[in-house]
């Protein structure tokens, strides 16, 4: 998308800016509904005796994606992709220590 705002920058073209910007509207959206199921799943782990033992390990990663998100609300697409990784490797803690 970086790559995108510079063409236009250099080569105006509005039917670009145009696609450019509802492709960065989609993934705002797409940050969105992930920090919202974050949400969810640090309430569920929380609430739920069974997944108790793993909420340690899945702690902050609603936080994670809050971050995201704000990032991406910034236009800071690449910093929001790295805090996703963040929050990615986290699940897999998680799910590698459920299956252990």
């Amino acid at each position: 998308m970086a790559a995108v705002d510079e063409s236009i920058k250099r080569n105006p073209n509005p039917e670009l800016d145009k696609q450019n910007q509802q492709a960065k509207a989609r993934v705002k959206g797409n940050v969105t509904g992930f920090r919202e199921a974050m949400d969810k799943l640090e309430v569920d782990f929380r609430a739920t005796p069974e997944l108790q033992p793993y909420y340690i390990k899945l702690a902050g990663v609603a936080a994670g994606t809050a971050t995201a998100e704000q990032q991406a609300g910034n236009n800071q697409f690449d910093a929001a992709g790295r805090s996703l990784l963040n929050v990615v490797n986290r699940l897999t803690d998680v799910l590698f220590a459920m299956r252990q």
